[in-house]
């Protein structure tokens, strides 16, 4: 007994035509009906009763009809629940930059635990270094910070944060209420080297450029503790996330430190990325992406003094 013979038996009681079955098989009635007699003589009983105008099941093959059908199904059932695994694992490679904000990384990480139903590794990295192991397929899922500029790469936004200014507690524009880039056109501004995120950090640098600032000092790592270290003994200032989203941006909670508000438009977006392809392959990641993508985070909540 082989599959092909199963298949052939049920078109035609389905179809109670062997030409009719034979054209949803996208073959010819005659191995239609070869696989049927063959199937026969197996099990050593008729199934159909066949005239010239007229075929019509037996007991045996009504008998048959039922078994056959959930057999067929489970076995067609394989294919869907193994391509939602990624190939040859069962477990979802994850990736996460350690510059987001922890509560879209923790969002994430739930909805992806609970819609995608599979066992995860979890790896933080730079949102450039996770877009290569993206593309390289060493990270199935990502939180990054966008824009992302490959035409391969499907991505849904968690959140979008203001940027803030930041400078020593002593500076003279730490009282501000607000500050716009024109207003700290003479000052040295450090902002994040174009390794950590091409994109995004190639739009920042038109922005301030165009406010009128030329003194930049490129960071040579994303690494926070560095820029807090050279703010604090340089005076330079920068542009950081809310301290009240924790993460890298808490170092700037310290007293040592002023967070000023940004006036100015510029603000950076948390988002989830994944291959196209994969996207289209992989049930359980297709749900993630349809999850997050239809809610988005709400704003973050304003500190709250004690």
């Amino acid at each position: 007994m082989e599959l092909p013979q199963l298949r052939c038996f049920l078109a035609v009681a389905e179809e109670l035509h062997f030409g009719r079955a034979a054209q949803r098989l996208h073959l010819t009635p005659s191995p239609v009906s070869r696989a049927v007699r063959d199937l026969e003589a197996e099990f050593g009983v008729q199934l159909f009763v066949r005239s010239y105008h007229r075929v019509e099941l037996t007991d045996a093959g009504h008998e048959l009809v039922g078994r056959v059908r959930g057999i067929l199904d489970e076995i067609d059932a394989l294919k869907p629940a193994v391509q939602q695994l990624p190939q040859g694992q069962r477990r979802l490679k994850i990736g996460a930059s350690h510059l987001a904000p922890p509560r879209e990384v923790d969002r994430f990480l739930a909805v992806a635990r609970e819609a995608g139903g599979l066992e995860t590794d979890v790896n933080f990295a730079s949102s450039e270094n996770l877009l290569t192991a993206l593309r390289a397929g060493d990270v199935d899922i990502a939180v990054v910070h966008l824009p992302v500029d490959a035409p391969e790469v499907r991505t849904a936004t968690l959140a979008r944060y203001p940027f803030k200014l930041v400078m020593r507690a002593d500076d003279p524009l730490a009282d501000s209420t607000g500050l716009r880039l024109a207003d700290i056109a003479d000052r040295t501004l450090a902002l994040p080297a174009y390794t950590s995120q091409p994109v995004m950090v190639s739009r920042l640098h038109h922005l301030v450029r165009a406010a009128g600032i030329t003194s930049l000092k490129p960071m040579p790592a994303p690494d926070t503790f560095m820029l807090a270290a050279d703010i604090r003994q340089n005076g330079t200032i920068a542009l950081t996330a809310d301290p009240v989203l924790g993460g890298p941006a808490q170092i700037y909670a310290d007293p040592a430190y002023a967070v000023v508000d940004l006036l100015d438009d510029i603000h950076f977006d948390i988002g989830v990325v994944c291959k196209e392809s994969a996207a289209e392959r992989y049930p359980a990641i297709s749900r993630i992406m349809r999850r997050l993508a239809e809610n988005p985070s709400p704003p973050a909540e304003p500190a709250v003094d004690r």
